[in-house]
């Protein structure tokens, strides 16, 4: 197959999971927003404002884990391209299953000179340093309001984060074992740099949500939400979204988790807002997506993602 059909095979694909992203967004975010104009709201624009500019920072920033741990495994496809192919993929969360996603960014590595294994590891990877940070985000909080684990949720989400915390030291030497026995060169896998390096990243990105998150409920004047609570509940949220696998971008699940955390005595209106905010996200991430979809190349023999 030649890189043009590839370009309009990729470019086709992309506009279609752009129209379903739309078609769920525009379902579910106009209901969620019809419900949120029933309420009275006692607004704070300046927060509302940062809150946004927050998100959307952090929105921008996200690509760069995975685009880490892809060069770290050899990539050297453009990081512009990669980016792009990064929100492309984001758009299959809006598939039940979420595996549209991650094969996605997988697809898109193979296309590009990377083994299948090593593509499918790169995101395998990316969700295992997200779910570490998670545990260290949610850590202050945790110590300070235990009782933020009170929905069942959150304790099977706040066990895996811990999980990867704890595998976390481990993952180098596991690797450079596992490398020996089957006489792979450990130097094509994450070093533990890397992976620490990663789980920052995403770390700084789960706090830039979280106060995101806080600033947005008190802008929409919840002014009585737990900053620590709210903190832990970005995160812990997202986690659970991933553990209800079947649900078509954990639709519903998030807001419900979230909500329940940041604003245990405010659930119904907490939720309503945090609706909103994913209405806001969802709209930027298929922005994002459109915008850098441009990016992306193909050659009629490839390119190879590995070093020659």
């Amino acid at each position: 197959m030649t890189g043009k059909k590839i370009d309009l095979i990729s470019k086709a694909a992309l506009f279609l999971l752009a129209g379903i992203a739309a078609v769920v967004i525009w379902k579910n975010g106009g209901r969620w927003l019809e419900e949120i104009q029933r309420y009275q709201w006692n607004l704070n624009a300046g927060e509302l404002v940062i809150s946004g500019i927050l998100m959307i920072v952090s929105l921008s920033l996200t690509p760069s884990g995975w685009v880490l741990v892809s060069r770290s495994m050899g990539c050297r496809v453009p990081t512009g391209e990669m980016y792009a192919a990064w929100y492309g993929s984001q758009l299959g969360r809006y598939i039940p299953g979420k595996i549209w996603l991650f094969a996605g960014r997988a697809g898109f590595l193979k296309a590009r000179g990377m083994k299948m294994g090593p593509a499918a590891a790169t995101t395998a990877y990316e969700l295992f340093f997200t779910m570490a940070a998670v545990g260290l985000v949610v850590m202050v909080p945790a110590i300070v309001n235990p009782d933020i684990f009170q929905h069942p949720g959150v304790r099977t989400a706040a066990i895996a984060a811990s999980s990867a915390i704890l595998l976390l030291p481990l993952l180098h030497p596991v690797q450079s074992l596992i490398c020996r026995k089957k006489g792979i060169d450990p130097g094509k896998l994450p070093s533990l740099k890397t992976s620490l390096t990663a789980t920052l990243i995403y770390s700084l990105l789960w706090t830039m949500r979280g106060l995101s998150l806080f600033l947005l409920l008190r802008g929409a004047g919840l002014v009585n939400v737990s900053f620590f609570h709210t903190l832990a509940a970005a995160p812990l949220s997202w986690l659970a979204g991933y553990i209800v696998f079947f649900v078509p971008g954990g639709i519903g699940v998030r807001e419900a988790v979230a909500a329940s955390i940041a604003a245990p005595g405010l659930v119904a209106p907490a939720a309503l807002v945090i609706a909103g905010q994913r209405v806001f996200m969802a709209a930027a991430e298929l922005l994002l997506a459109l915008l850098n979809s441009g990016k992306v190349k193909f050659t009629s023999g490839g390119t190879d993602v590995h070093k020659q």
